[in-house]
Parts: C-alpha cells; structure tokens; sequence
C-alpha cells in the first residue's frame, strides 16, 4: 500500500510542481553525460524542429539548441512548474531557438508527421500509458525520422546504482532511504531495454536500436518511423 502511493506521487503533476526544484539542482550533474550522448545521438539539420517530451527543466532542450542554433526546438512538460524552470534558464542562458509549454504526453497537441526529431528522457515511467505516449510520438514525428527515448534502467545492477546514487546525493538525503527509493520507486517499477524496444515498435517504428552508458544507468532506444 505505502509503496503504491509512493509511485502515484512520483507521477502526480503536484509532486513535480511542489518538489521539482529540488530535483533539478541535483539531476544535472547525475545526468550531465546522458545529456551529452543523447545530443549527440540526435539526427538533425540547420531546419530541423525537435520536439522534447518531458523536457523537465530543460537541460537537454537547452543543449541541443545552443549546438543546433538554426533548427527549432520545443520542451513540453506536465508541470508548470517545470514549464517555468525551464524557460527561466533559457533566458538565463539567452537562447532563442527553443520555447516550452505545458503539454501532456497522452495527447500531444500538434498534427501529424510534424517534428523531424523527438526526444524523451526520464519521462515515460510517469505517463499515465506508456503505450500510448509512443503512439503520440510516432504520430507526430515525421516519417523516416528518429525517436530518441531514454529512461531508468530497471535492471540496474547495484553496483551501478550505488554510484549513481554518488552523484545524485546530498547532505539533506539519508542515503539509506535514497537508496530504497531509487531501486524500488524510480528504476524498479520503471523498463527494462526489451520492454522501451517493445513500446517502439508495438507504435509502429520500424528500425529499432538500443544501448546503454556504462557511466549512467539509464536505457536508451533510439526508432526510427
């Protein structure tokens, strides 16, 4: 029961509005080299349009439009909060190819074949059907163009998770307890690479490739449409 309620929280729009800056101040540095390897992964041109889905607080977004400064990139997330966060460091930061919104993954409001490239990190365990966020995806990405889709890996070995725990950790968490929540709250009831590949071509993507990072214990599947 506790555990139940723990995983409805961590999806709930009002956990990210209320505890999401504190997430933000230690998710980049656990997740700097995801970022990197996922911008680089990312096939795009000078007018490209990528659309992030679950953009967070907007490290990724940022990132791939300060290295791609013709192209169009957009970040949508749930939380407004996160929504705010995120175009404050854009103006921070004063990059003005990308903008971000408020939008939910089960329904994403744009038309179809619309984006030449999408990107989704540490985002799909919290929707609502995973299923159906890869339909939603599928149907608004281009046809020939990539999906780049990224999450907590729920067979993460301890090892691996003991030093992610390193980087994310911090004088206010209890390691302890910051242990049992990432094994059994974030990555244990998060997919497997197999069941990201099956979710991609279940929504019809065609050319399915995935790896991990040694460095970072998160899957990634990049689907081509």
């Amino acid at each position: 029961m506790f555990k139940n309620l723990l995983i409805k929280a961590r999806d709930a729009r009002w956990m990210w509005d209320l505890f999401g800056p504190i997430y933000n101040r230690r998710i980049y540095n656990a997740l700097f080299e995801l970022y990197e390897h996922i911008a680089q992964a990312v096939e795009m041109d000078g007018s490209s349009q990528i659309l992030d889905v679950g953009a967070g607080p907007g490290y990724a977004t940022l990132l791939l439009a300060a290295r791609h400064t013709t192209a169009s990139l957009l970040g949508i997330d749930f939380s407004a909060m996160q929504v705010r966060a995120a175009e404050r460091l854009r103006k921070q930061r004063g990059i003005h190819n990308c903008r971000f919104e408020q939008g939910n993954a089960m329904n994403l409001p744009f038309a179809n074949n619309r984006f030449d490239g999408i990107v989704s990190i540490g985002s799909i365990k919290h929707w609502a059907d995973p299923q159906q966020g890869m339909v939603e995806i599928s149907r608004v990405l281009a046809p020939g163009c990539w999906a780049v889709i990224s999450e907590t890996d729920r067979d993460v070995a301890e090892e691996a998770l003991r030093r992610f725990i390193q980087r994310f950790t911090a004088w206010y968490f209890w390691d302890p307890l910051l242990h049992w929540g990432l094994r059994h709250i974030i990555f244990g009831q998060s997919f497997s690479e197999q069941e990201i590949a099956s979710l991609a071509r279940a929504a019809g993507f065609r050319e399915i490739r995935t790896e991990k990072l040694a460095s970072c214990p998160y899957v990634i599947v990049k689907a081509q449409k």
